[in-house]
């Protein structure tokens, strides 16, 4: 993997989450790409941790003993990984087991179970017996189960798995009915779902023939430069077709989209649309914004709740808060302005932030309640340097920000918008749109969003909104 890719996959994964994204660069750093992990990672990783001995990790969205203990999970694989665990002070790892073994006793999914389990096997303490006697979830009725209800099972089996490897026992699993199961689903199944499977089946001794098929679906999916294709990245979502309904708001033309509602309203009626707040969020905006009407009552709850919109935001949550603001907005509600720390703007990351709590407050209609320690003055020499961001989208977040706390578009910053943007507008049948950037050429609509907002911004300047759009720069046409 070449230093470009290494970045974009860093950075798209740590944008998800703190903890859990440098979890997924395990398997691409032990394979070679050195890049995307290093001793840094470890440092930053220790300083998640709370003195109750947990990790936190704002992205898993709430405070509770399950979101803490999938947080340490995660934080304790990235610090194995790089050698750290051994090194880790008496008084921070005996926190860490004593918070551990207080969560021993208390009922729990078996997911949870398994992140206890491997938690404790990772810092060389054994699993609690009471763990290890957990039967193997029951398979004698798997052919009589819905799809969702297999997924589930099949879930639930891999987490029996990791209970028994991190107590060193081999799991009793029934081959006889897993291993078809792998055999009939191997082209179909979702990557998640096939790596479950194959994991349980060698946890259980299965032959490497059962494999091979396997193996093959991955070589047929391999693109090119090494990586490999997910077919159902391919299928819509409601966060990718709010980001359409912005971008056709900003270039003003009609949000009407019947055949969208009808397939928001099928996927609800199915069954198989996620229930977890952000997507019920963004099911309720995306209503909203395509159909008009009043405000949802579920979607006033949800953006009220501060464990879907944190209530005080710092630089570690920026970003998840700013999107779930931006949501709030777009369903009709009104967010409830945070409380908001403060931190120092020395480094990429931490400017970025405080862009994007700028950027988040005036999207939403609260310009005037930016932090005073967030100016035009502090962001200025960051809008004129767009080699130091990693990404076109966070380029844009920063010389928003300067714009909107008053920060002159003089040609010094016309010219570093010209490096830092113009280069990255437009794929193979996408000119408009606009790429990622930092190696990645793929064109997205998110970035696209953020150039087209800064372009309206600055009066057309990039001109990179599309004809006939107000402030575009161009002479207006009728569409």
């Amino acid at each position: 993997m070449d230093s470009a890719r290494a970045t974009s996959f860093r950075r798209g994964a740590l944008e998800t989450s703190s903890l859990w994204g440098r979890d997924w660069m395990i398997p691409l750093w032990r394979a070679g790409a050195g890049e995307v992990l290093g001793a840094r990672d470890a440092d930053d990783v220790n300083g998640f941790r709370a003195r109750g001995g947990w990790y936190v990790d704002s992205a898993l969205g709430d405070d509770g003993d399950a979101a803490h203990l999938g947080a340490t999970w995660a934080a304790l694989e990235v610090l194995g990984a790089l050698g750290r665990l051994d090194g880790l002070p008496t008084a921070d790892r005996a926190a860490t087991v004593a918070w551990l073994r207080s969560l021993e006793g208390r009922s729990r999914a078996l997911d949870r179970s398994s992140a206890l389990a491997r938690s404790l096997r990772l810092l060389n303490e054994p699993v609690p017996a009471g763990l290890t006697r957990i039967a193997a979830p029951r398979t004698d009725d798997f052919t009589a189960l819905t799809p969702d209800a297999r997924a589930t099972r099949l879930a639930d089996t891999y987490s029996y798995v990791l209970i028994q490897e991190a107590a060193g026992r081999r799991p009793a699993v029934n081959r006889a009915v897993w291993e078809p199961v792998l055999r009939d689903g191997v082209t179909t199944l979702p990557y998640e779902q096939l790596y479950d499977l194959v994991h349980v089946l060698k946890a259980a001794g299965s032959p490497k023939s059962v494999f091979a098929p396997v193996l093959k679906r991955l070589d047929g999916e391999r693109l090119d430069d090494g990586t490999v294709r997910d077919p159902d990245a391919y299928i819509g979502d409601p966060d990718a077709s709010l980001f359409v309904q912005r971008l056709r708001t900003l270039a003003g033309w009609s949000r009407k989209d019947p055949g969208l509602l009808t397939a928001v309203a099928r996927e609800e009626k199915s069954g198989e649309a996620g229930q977890e707040d952000a997507e019920r969020l963004n099911r309720a905006a995306l209503r909203h914004v395509t159909a008009g009407g009043g405000t949802s009552e579920p979607a006033r709850r949800l953006c009220a709740d501060p464990q879907v919109l944190p209530a005080t935001v710092t630089e570690r949550n920026a970003t998840p808060w700013q999107r779930t603001t931006l949501t709030c907005t777009d369903a009709g509600a009104s967010p409830v302005t945070p409380e908001i720390g403060t931190w120092n703007l020395d480094t990429p990351d931490r400017v970025v932030a405080a862009a994007t709590v700028a950027v988040g407050l005036a999207d939403s209609g609260r310009r005037d309640r930016v932090p005073s320690w967030i100016t035009a003055d502090a962001l200025n020499q960051w809008a004129r340097n767009p080699d130091r961001f990693t990404s076109v989208y966070t380029y844009a977040l920063v010389v928003r920000a300067y714009s909107l706390l008053g920060g002159a578009p003089d040609t010094t910053l016309r010219e570093a918008v010209g490096r830092g943007i113009t280069p990255y507008r437009g794929c193979p049948g996408l000119p408009d749109l606009f790429q990622v950037g930092g190696g990645d050429t793929a064109c997205d609509l998110k970035t696209t969003w953020g150039v087209w907002m800064l372009d309206r911004q600055l009066n057309g300047i990039i001109g990179g909104l599309p004809t006939g759009t107000a402030n575009n720069g161009k002479r207006a046409t009728v569409r």
